[in-house]
């Protein structure tokens, strides 16, 4: 999954050789029902143990703004937990 990172550069014969697929989407035009249906089954796969997400480093509230700084580091992988 890639947010707002900027620009990616693929290797379609990269890609081939995987026969990996590559989709694009934006969810901000999804009417409020289709929202709602992905909402419950994103919940429903944690509660399950289906979707396991990739946590790259935990952080406190307070550090926020570094949080952005490592979001957009070179070789940023997983997610940034902000813990209140």
């Amino acid at each position: 999954m890639i947010g707002s990172r900027g620009t990616v550069e693929i290797d379609p014969r990269d890609t081939m050789a995987r026969d990996a697929s590559i989709v694009g989407m934006s969810l901000f035009n999804m009417p409020d029902a289709d929202r709602a249906v992905v909402h419950a089954a994103l919940v429903a796969g944690l509660e399950s143990g289906t979707l396991r997400p990739v946590i790259g480093r935990e952080l406190p509230l307070s550090a926020a703004p570094e949080s952005h700084v490592a979001v957009m580091s070179p070789g940023a992988k997983g997610k940034i937990v902000l813990v209140p």
